[in-house]
């Protein structure tokens, strides 16, 4: 074919993100169910967060930090540097603060008990709780996952996602962390999660760039404690298609394939659009607009104790870059690495920032 120069305004366009479909319309069908219409959307096409669409978690007013996983990261309601709205995208970025010294609390906004320096980094968690939820539809986000600001590199300890758990107030289950707690009636060791459940659409580790997870946690027993009775339908899709369904590594032992070798590329390449298909039936995942993996039977309901989890009542939506934890085993900088020795050699401190970039957020519903 003969090479032909393109126009400079055909070039510009083509570098856009999803220039054709930016600004869906409400009520336009989804590209691959067209029974399927928009509903809710946030094209972040301002120059700041919408906030009545969304809240940003700050872990200083909450006084409580790690999100049950030792996380290293402190959440921070701060626009414009843990997150921004710009240019039609949302960016959230986690920053390396060591020293950073914030208070621990009794309760959230409550009296400061003393104070903690354990959280290296800042970043930012959004979620619409108490503002938008929603009961079955598919619910996607067209997301690039962290590079560094000031290079392609994706730093080891990034733990992007973008994932549901149901609003408090219309949960229908919940109950105590053990027995001990249920026994006691420990009211601050009561929670809905995991009685009533979560659903996972995306979520990478920065140690294994060639792969994602999407799946769901739920409660499996009619017992009211959590320990012993954690279920997960947990799928990890490799960049080359293929379907491990696995849990998280949480031993740093890693097969080296999960990382691109020189030319290959992985999930912070660019833009995919992470999905979620969820019925009264199925709780199925997609990547680009095409469903994969076997997806979650809703029907059968003594997987979960004989309790009828995820039918009916509504699911918030999350977006958020955490830092180390139990995913993939990296844990927080201070801690032991794979070569057991401290501080933790997973930890390149050079390649923060990190940001995440998020070219918008879907729910579409059947009429």
């Amino acid at each position: 074919m003969p090479f032909r120069s393109l126009p400079l305004s055909l070039i510009l366009a083509l570098a856009l993100p999803s220039p054709g479909v930016k600004g869906a319309r409400p009520g336009s069908p989804h590209p691959s169910h067209p029974d399927y219409k928009l509903v809710w959307q946030d094209e972040f096409s301002g120059n700041k967060l919408d906030r009545s669409k969304w809240r940003a978690v700050d872990d200083p007013s909450r006084g409580a930090y790690g999100h049950g996983n030792g996380e290293a990261q402190a959440y921070l309601d701060a626009e414009g540097r843990t997150f921004r709205v710009k240019e039609g995208r949302l960016t959230v970025t986690a920053h390396y603060d060591p020293g950073a010294i914030y208070p621990l609390r009794d309760k959230s906004d409550g009296s400061v008990t003393k104070k903690t320096s354990g959280q290296d980094f800042a970043s930012a968690k959004l979620t619409t709780e108490e503002l938008h939820s929603f009961t079955y539809g598919i619910v996607e986000a067209r997301i690039r996952n962290p590079i560094a600001d000031r290079s392609e590199k994706t730093a080891i300890p990034v733990w992007p996602a973008f994932w549901m758990l149901p609003e408090t107030s219309t949960a229908p289950y919940d109950g105590y962390w053990d027995k001990t707690a249920l026994n006691e009636k420990r009211e601050w060791a009561r929670s809905t999660w995991p009685y009533s459940g979560e659903i996972d659409i995306m979520e990478m580790s920065g140690r294994a760039t060639r792969l994602y997870h999407a799946g769901a946690v739920y409660h499996t027993s009619a017992k009211r404690w959590t320990v012993g009775h954690i279920g997960w339908y947990s799928h990890y899709r490799r960049y080359d298609g293929a379907i491990d369904p696995k849990q998280w590594v949480a031993d740093q032992k890693l097969d080296g394939s999960l990382q691109p070798q020189p030319g290959q590329k992985s999930y912070v390449s660019g833009y995919h659009t992470y999905g979620c298909k969820w019925t009264a039936d199925q709780l199925i995942f997609m990547l680009d607009g095409k469903e994969w993996g076997p997806g979650l039977k809703l029907g059968d309901h003594t997987r979960f104790g004989g309790k009828k989890i995820y039918r009916n009542y509504p699911f918030y939506l999350i977006l958020n870059l955490a830092i180390g934890g139990n995913y993939f085993g990296v844990w927080g900088p201070e801690d032991p690495g794979p070569d057991k020795k401290r501080p933790n050699e997973l930890y390149d401190f050079t390649q923060f920032p990190q940001s995440m970039q998020v070219d918008w957020v879907r729910v579409y519903q059947k009429p």
